[in-house]
């Protein structure tokens, strides 16, 4: 189609099929060929043809102004095509616990923002993801950062508190720290894949609090969706800000977990600084706690 549209422009602006075939470097029966077989596509004639001249009949002008644009679009898209450069893959390694609803806004904002770079995303736990980046399978991930972490260069990005959560009407919701003896009354829900499990599990056993469970799930959402039914409470990150339950401090419990990004063995820094994603990263986790 594409050869029948240079034609049929050819012709119309050289007003002669003559010349036309040599502006367009076909020989005139080729040329004439092209244009009568756009003609038999379309069911009308596009021009009037006598020995002296050719003419645009009115269904040809008509035609010649969407020609034109046709024409003009398909330059613009072979340009486009060919000075745009190949997206970037990021393999992205996402820790279980990073709370869905803020990865979401992430992978949001980072489609709006046309990015050249394409993401493949595995998410796993924290042993899975360092042993990946290890053999290279992984670019980057986004995780909780330890001390043994040094070798994956850390980028650090936010520091956030595990906190007690409690449905609203909880009889110590509006209460700005809890004591854990006061807790030992409450069914507890366990987040068996929580990296703080073994510590908060040690806090509650040295005050002599031996709670009963009302679940033990890898489901971050199944644990809020239960403390939200008023069925039991729990402990999690503060990111995990749920309206509709209550975050609450406990007292003499201060561990916190320390977010960040770890970097494969064979980091290219000026391309991951370069990152869109990357530097959504920094500024999702820039910003201080979670309101």
């Amino acid at each position: 189609m594409r050869h029948m549209l240079r034609y049929f422009l050819a012709v119309a602006e050289a007003g002669n099929f003559s010349r036309a075939a040599k502006r367009v470097g076909v020989t005139q029966p080729s040329l004439s060929a092209g244009v009568a077989k756009l003609e038999g596509q379309l069911g009308v004639r596009l021009f009037d043809r006598d020995k002296h001249k050719v003419a645009l009949t009115p269904a040809g002008s008509r035609f010649l102004v969407r020609a034109r644009r046709i024409a003009a679009e398909y330059e613009l898209a072979v340009q486009e095509v060919q000075h745009a450069p190949e997206p970037r893959t990021l393999r992205v390694g996402v820790l279980l616990t990073i709370p869905t609803a803020v990865f979401e806004t992430m992978l949001a904002r980072h489609r709006l923002a046309g990015a050249n770079e394409v993401l493949e995303i595995l998410e796993g736990t924290e042993r899975d993801l360092t042993e990946r980046l290890d053999r290279g399978r992984l670019d980057i991930a986004l995780t909780v950062v330890r001390p043994h972490h040094a070798r994956f260069r850390p980028e650090l990005l936010r520091g956030e508190r595990y906190l007690m959560v409690l449905p609203r009407d909880h009889a110590l919701a509006d209460a700005e720290f809890v004591q854990a003896e006061q807790l030992a009354g409450d069914r507890m829900v366990v987040r068996r894949h929580c990296e703080a499990l073994p510590e908060i599990s040690r806090f509650f056993s040295e005050r002599g609090v031996r709670p009963r469970f009302v679940l033990k799930t890898t489901s971050d959402q199944r644990m809020l969706a239960v403390v939200r039914a008023g069925l039991g409470i729990g402990m999690m990150p503060e990111s995990f800000h749920d309206p509709l339950v209550r975050f609450v401090r406990v007292v003499d419990f201060d561990l916190q977990r320390e977010v960040g990004v770890l970097y494969g063995a064979d980091r290219d820094d000026l391309r991951h600084d370069a990152s869109p994603f990357v530097a959504l990263l920094r500024e999702q986790y820039g910003r201080g706690r979670p309101a």
